[in-house]
């Protein structure tokens, strides 16, 4: 076994493994999420896949006929995503400051926002998509909550020539979930071991919503993707930009 290394968030083996074995939630999400822009009214024009990972997301928007555009922190990632979605365009870098194009929607599948850590950031993200949005634009995503108490847990997948083990800790009381990632992938004869310390912001629904509204979103809640139910600390939200923007008085 090769010497562990810190990796930069969703480095090489871990992007790459994510991908090939951890897609499993944003297939199933995809096809619903489609679904819940059509519902909304948004048919056409450019939809931005927020967080875009390895591009499943991107990819099922692009066959439903809308004009995509990925967003992704890790270059890793984003590399993946253009194999997978060769027709869309992707850009390097964090919500909050990425310059974001005008868009009819934004959509972030998977803990994205969480994983900006703090509510300043957070809200930032927000006000950034709220400028970029056209008017009745709506933004698309997941969050997941606190538990009630501290959990502490361990998570592990193996595979022929691969193995992820996750050390998890949710302590609500720091408003943190910090997932000490250990990532093993067969390389020639021998396995290549990485790890990725990841911490994410969980906060209340109420948090959420607050920060939505005041950034000028009105604010509607789901417990899923259309038919594809989240895990009970898991919710959708469906925040909408006015079609006409009142005026400062």
């Amino acid at each position: 076994m090769r010497t562990a290394k810190e990796s930069s968030f969703y480095g090489e083996d871990l992007a790459f493994l994510h991908n090939q074995h951890y897609s499993d939630f944003v297939a199933g999400a995809a096809p619903q999420v489609v679904r819940v822009l059509r519902a909304a009214g948004i048919r056409q024009g450019r939809v931005c896949d927020v967080g875009c990972g390895g591009g499943q997301l991107s990819a099922s928007l692009l066959r439903a006929g809308y004009d995509v555009t990925g967003i992704d922190v890790s270059e890793a990632m984003i590399a993946i995503a253009r194999k997978r979605a060769p027709n869309a365009r992707f850009i390097h870098g964090s919500i909050p400051g990425v310059q974001i194009p005008a868009c009819v929607a934004a959509v972030a599948v998977g803990e994205v926002f969480n994983y900006l850590r703090s509510t300043g950031n957070i809200l930032r993200a927000f006000r950034n998509i709220f400028a970029t949005l056209e008017p009745g634009g709506i933004l698309l995503f997941d969050i997941k909550e606190p538990p009630p108490k501290r959990l502490v847990r361990t998570s592990a997948r193996t595979g022929e020539g691969w193995a992820v083990i996750a050390e998890i800790d949710e302590n609500p009381a720091r408003q943190r979930l910090v997932r000490t990632i250990h990532s093993f992938r067969k390389t020639g004869g021998y396995y290549r071991r990485s790890v990725e310390v990841h911490e994410l912001g969980i906060y209340p629904l109420a948090v959420t919503i607050r920060m939505l509204r005041k950034t000028g979103f009105t604010v509607r809640t789901f417990p899923g993707y259309g038919s594809y139910r989240l895990s009970s600390d898991r919710k959708v939200l469906l925040a909408r930009k006015a079609r006409k923007m009142s005026r400062a008085k």
